[in-house]
């Protein structure tokens, strides 16, 4: 009697330690999943609807939007820095082409507490070389020779409503910079770096960068396309002013499975 008795305790401890595991995926580490959004004035862009204002009070509409991201970081808590390397660290996006919006790199994040992810808009002047992409859509980004070569960093195409009325295009392009003659070459992309509040032996392995549309008319650089004109690419006083703006452009969210660590 007493043997059944402990059997029957030890099955009961069992059942208990099963069901407080449930739901919850015990690993020392996790594939992270990046997806990439965009909103413009808090809510989802809507493409090719001349509705938005900036601060100038420029009234415009986008319709496409292709970038990289590149060089993803994420910083520990503890200062360790674990980098995507997956894809020569540089990922595509357009937000016409759904398949570039979800990123699923190869490389492994510990499950520990998380303090900040960087990483940088454009392509740093190491990679960004002409012939690196031999593929559309990638290819199609290319950046003239003459202006520096290498790829578009960003590239944001639409229009806006001018003085007298008429609508104009512009082409909000980001690239290698270049002065008036030609001589020098200026480096356009920026890091950005966003807090995460993860705690330790908690993961969520999913993060969702936002791009916020507006933002990059709006500080430190109020931008007026009455002013700037609609092209930029050899304006790179307008670009160094764009890419200021843009560092304020994103934000991240984390979520997804509950994943809990125990050794």
């Amino acid at each position: 009697m007493k043997f059944f008795s402990f059997r029957w305790a030890l099955s009961l401890l069992s059942l208990l330690f099963l069901f407080a595991s449930c739901g919850k995926e015990r690993v020392k580490s996790v594939a992270p999943q990046i997806v990439f959004k965009h909103n413009c004035n808090g809510s989802e862009l809507q493409k090719g609807i001349l509705n938005y204002t900036n601060q100038a009070g420029n009234i415009y509409q986008v319709n496409e939007l292709q970038y990289f991201i590149s060089e993803v970081t994420f910083t520990a808590a503890d200062g360790q820095i674990i980098p995507i390397t997956t894809d020569n660290a540089i990922h595509y996006i357009d937000m016409d082409v759904s398949s570039t919006l979800e990123w699923n790199p190869d490389d492994r994040l510990p499950v520990t507490q998380y303090a900040s992810i960087s990483f940088v808009v454009g392509i740093n002047e190491a990679k960004n070389k002409t012939g690196l992409f031999l593929n559309p859509p990638e290819r199609d980004m290319f950046w003239p020779d003459i202006m520096g070569g290498g790829y578009h960093y960003l590239k944001m195409n639409g229009k806006w409503k001018a003085d007298g009325d008429t609508i104009k295009p512009f082409n909000f392009h980001l690239g290698i910079g270049m002065n008036m003659d030609g001589t020098t070459f200026y480096q356009n992309y920026f890091k950005v770096t966003l807090p995460l509040n993860i705690q330790a032996g908690t993961l969520s392995n999913v993060f969702t960068i936002t791009m916020n549309l507006e933002k990059w008319f709006e500080a430190p650089n109020v931008w007026n396309w009455n002013v700037t004109g609609g092209q930029i690419m050899q304006n790179q006083d307008a670009m160094h002013k764009a890419c200021e703006n843009g560092a304020n452009a994103f934000q991240v969210t984390h979520e997804g499975k509950d994943i809990v660590y125990h050794s």
